[in-house]
């Protein structure tokens, strides 16, 4: 049986995240809020469903690369592995020196970020990814990068919705947006600190590995 993919297995926090976020900008436009509008067919659960569903085939459709660029705000090397060296110096748990000698035959110490992406993905990250540490970071980085998405997404909606579209503008307030905004700062910071996790953690593995099974 094939395995599910990381991105697959996060579809239902995803999906929390979205409901969450609406839940809240519903709760804070409306003065007689009712949980009949996620347990009942009301206006106000076809408009936050029309909205989810909007989210989620954006975020579907767009491809991984300009998700990293809205994550990381760079147009190039935008993977957290192009500045692999940088993250690791930074991590308490390497042994710099173990890392120096055992990374230098493959890339030098001042190479350029995509050598080192290449070399991390290639060499570090790809022969390890199922391994439990490296694997939840990847899964968590994952999720919070689709987090950003979903929530920009769901923001411009509202933004835009609550001024073209009456049925938007009879569920939410012209605020409501500012909702999604703190969701989407506060993916920015998880995908950030998960990405970081991602990359050193793999490098803490590889570290740990015996020379033997290193490629």
């Amino acid at each position: 049986m094939a395995e599910v993919s990381l991105k697959t297995q996060n579809l239902p926090l995803l999906a929390m995240i979205m409901v969450a976020q609406l839940l809240i900008a519903y709760l804070l436009s409306s003065s007689d809020f009712s949980w009949s509008v996620i347990e009942e067919f009301t206006q106000g659960s076809v408009v936050m469903a029309a909205i989810m569903l909007l989210a989620a085939l954006f975020s579907g459709l767009l491809p991984a690369s300009i998700k990293f660029q809205l994550v990381y705000l760079r147009l190039n090397n935008t993977l957290p592995g192009h500045r692999f060296l940088h993250l690791a110096a930074q991590d308490p748990r390497i042994d710099l020196l173990a890392l120096q000698h055992k990374v230098m035959p493959l890339v030098p110490l001042n190479a350029a970020e995509a050598q080192q992406n290449q070399v991390w993905y290639q060499h570090i990250y790809y022969p390890l990814q199922h391994e439990p540490l490296i694997k939840d970071a990847h899964k968590a980085f994952l999720l919070w990068r689709d987090s950003v998405v979903v929530s920009l997404v769901i923001g411009l909606l509202l933004a835009l919705g609550v001024i073209t579209v009456p049925v938007v503008a009879a569920v939410f307030a012209p605020y409501s947006f500012l909702v999604s905004v703190f969701f989407v700062f506060a993916s920015v910071l998880a995908a950030h600190h998960s990405g970081k996790r991602m990359v050193t953690n793999a490098v803490v593995t590889w570290l740990m590995q015996p020379r033997s099974n290193q490629k």
